[in-house]
């Protein structure tokens, strides 16, 4: 019995090793995510790709991006 604990808490380690690692690893990719820094792209595209839609005038997108109307 004292051979199968033994690796039980050997298996135990390994997994809960790999599994902060994963963990780790998606946070560093999420703080390093340039897309939600760079928020006038994504307005700009969002308009881009949904002309249909009445998310953002020429005017709204100017206002936002530069600060005034050009």
């Amino acid at each position: 019995m004292d051979k199968k604990l033994e690796i039980a808490f050997k298996y135990t380690i390994i997994i809960g090793f790999a599994f902060f690692i994963g963990v780790f690893t998606a946070f560093i990719k999420i703080y390093y995510d340039e897309e939600d820094k760079n928020t006038g792209a994504s307005i700009i595209n969002r308009q881009i790709n949904y002309p249909v839609k009445n998310c953002y005038d020429q005017e709204d997108l100017e206002l936002i991006i530069y600060g005034k109307i050009q």
